[in-house]
């Protein structure tokens, strides 16, 4: 062999010699994070590719270099910045690991096969008729106001800190003896006591029960009866207020509170609040074919259209309420 041989393969080795300490590490950081069994096909199969790669390196590196190639300085920057290539057998390694840590555990199958499917929303139907009654309607035949088409009612339950309607019990227990799905309200007086003390108030009377024929109970916001204000409260306190009065009946009920509010008061005192967007809606607005619905508020779930409704059963005035969605979903409401 002529000495110009002997300094090409002397150069060829010590270009391999660095090639294989350059890429060793990277294939030994590869296989350490994989399962011992994929990690032990992985150390097969790379020894077998590794051996092809030098093989191929040293006859391109003798060739290069007889041909008047790169210098060694030049190879050695050209193979410290060149991208690593996986070996088609390493990346099949890869995958199948990927593969795997994507599958649930059984623990975490199980779990989601034991979780309840979501009930299907309930159809839209036609709109729904209903009343709503106090102590100044008197006493009520609530049979003949549920033949006049009547299939839900809400009954004042308290007002205030001080005010229980003494008829309550007799109004919202005959109104579901006798078919109807009935809930209870309270009239708010945000400058007597606190939310808290109200709402606990409100929910000793009302008696609330998730027995499927009960709306939610509600909060009715009305201007001050005295001064036609906000109690002398700011919009912030309002809010906070309302906020705290329905986290209580949140806590007690499960259920989220129906707020019953004119789009005035909803301005004047709430601000046009989006934060009761997720409450059902009762609004009320006379003398028009459809309410506007106040801003904040997506969309109304319940209209009083009038206090000066005639329904059988019930002497003079009453008013009357209509509930937008169908019999099905005001049903699935009171559950």
């Amino acid at each position: 062999m002529s000495p110009e041989t002997n300094d090409k393969a002397g150069t060829a080795q010590r270009l391999l010699r660095r090639f294989r300490e350059r890429v060793a590490p990277h294939v030994t950081a590869v296989q350490d994070k994989l399962p011992e069994p994929l990690a032990r096909a992985s150390r097969n199969r790379s020894v077998q590719a590794g051996a092809a790669v030098a093989a191929v390196g040293v006859v391109g590196l003798v060739v290069g270099t007889a041909a008047g190639g790169p210098s060694t300085p030049e190879v050695d920057k050209a193979a410290v910045a060149a991208p690593m290539q996986q070996a088609p057998q390493q990346q099949e390694v890869l995958q199948q690991h990927a593969t795997l840590q994507q599958q649930p555990t059984p623990q975490q199958a199980e779990a989601k096969a034991a979780e309840p499917a979501p009930e299907p929303e309930a159809p839209l139907g036609p709109p729904v008729e209903g009343i709503d009654v106090s102590n100044h309607n008197g006493s009520i035949d609530w049979n003949e106001v549920a033949a006049d088409g009547k299939k839900f009612t809400f009954v004042l339950a308290t007002d205030g800190t001080d005010f229980s309607n003494p008829r309550y019990s007799e109004q919202y227990h005959g109104a579901k003896d006798a078919g109807l799905i009935a809930g209870a309200y309270h009239f708010a007086r945000p400058d007597e006591s606190s939310a808290e003390a109200q709402a606990d108030r409100f929910l000793d009377v009302a008696d609330y029960q998730s027995d499927g024929k009960t709306l939610p109970p509600v909060l009715d916001l009305e201007v001050d009866p005295n001064s036609g204000g906000c109690y002398g409260m700011s919009v912030d306190e309002m809010r906070q207020w309302t906020q705290t009065f329905n986290d209580k009946v949140k806590e007690r009920t499960g259920k989220e509170p129906i707020i019953y509010a004119n789009p005035s008061f909803w301005r004047q005192c709430m601000g046009s609040t989006d934060s009761f967007d997720g409450h059902p809606l009762w609004l009320a607005s006379y003398g028009v074919d459809s309410p506007t619905v106040p801003s904040g508020f997506s969309n109304w779930h319940f209209w009083q259209y009038t206090d000066k409704g005639s329904v059988d059963g019930i002497s003079g005035y009453t008013d009357l309420n209509q509930f937008q969605e169908g019999m099905a979903r005001l049903e699935k409401l009171a559950r």
